[in-house]
């Protein structure tokens, strides 16, 4: 049951200055997560950093959260500018400056990120700044002991950042998209960071823009820098697309050649139609 733990989870946001982005993450955000293998050790620094690279591009490419409790918020995605609000310690990018050694980088990550919840006969939340690497030297204590390996796991399920390792790769940054859309871009994302040709674009096409992560979520391809890395990175895939996703390929691509995210659709609704309506008329599927 996971109650208790977002209970704890709040408590945790409320100490420590972010109540609001806090509670807005656990109830008002949802993306579509995938899954990667980790893949050959020899291309895992590479592999690693062509999905921090693609982050920012595939944001604005799939953004689709203009509205926050209700109202336009001025981000084409406010999914991911909620966990921007968040502490970067702990929602942050992963890879250091090069990018090198991802390993020792997810590494240097947990241990200096704060301990947001100690696991023993109930969750509870930590309310004051202490490193893990500070509770397993004994500079400080929680619990009234030294931690576990358990303790160590669990500390890694309260870590958000963008591309997540657990010996696979978890893709956190994309937003919720249409049933219509959501095959051609994940098979953009896969197929830029499994097939050679495909990443090599990739990396060429998101070199300019890898680290714009609030860019994308607040113009998404309204920009142009982050319009052109998407219609090269969704060209790349498209050529490697079975022909049961050709229709699909095209218009994601047709979409970013024009500048427009998934959400841009809802929004033209909202403008025309109200809130309520444009929601019912999505939950009817037309």
């Amino acid at each position: 049951n996971p109650g208790a733990r977002y209970r704890a989870m709040e408590r945790f946001f409320a100490a420590t200055g972010s109540a609001e982005a806090g509670a807005a993450m656990m109830t008002s955000t949802a993306s579509i997560q995938i899954n990667i293998e980790a893949g050959p050790r020899a291309g895992w620094a590479d592999r690693v950093r062509l999905a921090h690279a693609l982050g920012p591009t595939m944001i604005a490419l799939a953004a689709n959260s203009p509205l926050l409790g209700g109202h336009f918020t001025g981000w084409r995605s406010s999914r991911q500018r909620v966990w921007g609000q968040l502490d970067a310690a702990r929602c942050g990018p992963v890879l250091g400056d090069d990018g090198d050694d991802p390993a020792a980088d997810w590494a240097r990550y947990a241990l200096r990120a704060p301990v947001m919840l100690v696991n023993g006969t109930e969750v509870a939340p930590v309310t004051e700044w202490v490193a893990f690497a500070d509770w397993a030297e004994g500079r400080a204590q929680l619990g009234s002991r030294v931690p576990t390996d358990e303790d160590l796991d669990y500390h890694l399920t309260t870590l958000f950042p963008p591309v997540r390792p657990r010996r696979w790769l978890e893709i956190r940054y994309l937003d919720s998209v249409p049933d219509t859309i959501w095959p051609a871009v994940a098979f953009t994302l896969v197929t830029l960071l499994d097939q050679p040709e495909a990443a090599q674009a990739a990396v060429s096409a998101t070199a300019p823009v890898a680290g714009e992560w609030d860019l994308a979520a607040r113009a998404g391809l309204a920009d142009p820098r982050l319009r052109a890395a998407a219609v090269q990175c969704v060209s790349a895939a498209a050529e490697h697309a079975p022909p049961e996703l050709a229709d699909a390929m095209a218009g994601l691509l047709a979409d970013a050649e024009a500048g427009r995210c998934p959400g841009d659709e809802f929004t033209d609704r909202v403008v025309e139609h109200g809130i309520p309506a444009a929601l019912t008329q999505l939950a009817k599927g037309e």
